[in-house]
């Protein structure tokens, strides 16, 4: 089937391409990691103030 100029292809229903968000266990991790960074940078902080 050719496509004529101009016209694009629609995906169809079940080949959705696979991204990150399809995997939530990512989500949770990456909010983990910025709590993590921000308990991190706070601790740096209490500790450069008692130097």
């Amino acid at each position: 089937m050719a496509l004529q100029p101009g016209k694009t292809r629609k995906p169809s229903i079940g080949s959705r391409a696979t991204t990150h968000r399809n995997i939530p266990m990512l989500d949770i991790l990456m909010l983990a990691l910025a709590f993590g960074f921000f308990v991190a940078g706070i601790g740096y902080a209490y500790a450069c103030e008692r130097l």
